[in-house]
């Protein structure tokens, strides 16, 4: 029988093994990825769900810049992937990619929005927005309201830059 936790927990092993490594990788094959273009985070979330009390969740991610993408000049772009668990008793887990553009308000602090797919408990569009604050060049904190299909969720996360 299916059993989509251990689905899901597998998939995040790879995603985060993925993560973990490619960074060897690009730093090996110099010119397949550029190590310097990745990110690692976590962060907490408040998850709300019609008909049932708020729960306290986590996620983890990875990202990569795409700074050959050019929307528009002073907007940056990345792709995100990671895995979210919602908090809720049973079957509560996601993992998810995102299309992430972003760009600065005035000095360390900008703004940020996502669109993409979540692909466990919640499958469907991903969408949200949120502010972000630039410690230093290698630690951002980000503060995001995430649409899913059923959960809403507010985000409070740490990016590191590699």
């Amino acid at each position: 029988m299916f059993n989509i936790n251990k689905c899901t927990t597998g998939l995040a092993t790879i995603l985060l093994c993925s993560a973990l490594a490619a960074p060897a990788i690009a730093e090996e094959n110099g010119s397949l990825l550029d190590k310097s273009k990745f990110s690692l985070g976590a962060g907490i979330a408040n998850n709300s769900v019609s008909g049932f009390s708020d729960e306290i969740g986590f996620q983890f991610f990875g990202a990569y810049d795409l700074t050959q993408v050019k929307l528009v000049d002073g907007v940056d772009s990345s792709v995100e992937f990671g895995v979210t668990d919602y908090g809720f008793p049973a079957n509560s887990t996601g993992i998810w990619v995102n299309y992430v553009v972003d760009g600065t308000i005035s000095g360390d602090f900008g703004w940020l929005a996502r669109l993409g797919f979540d692909l466990g408990d919640d499958s469907g569009l991903m969408v949200g927005a949120g502010a972000g604050y630039a410690v230093n060049k290698q630690v951002d904190l980000r503060l995001e309201y995430v649409i899913r299909d059923e959960v809403n969720e507010l985000q409070f996360n740490f990016k590191y830059h590699l």
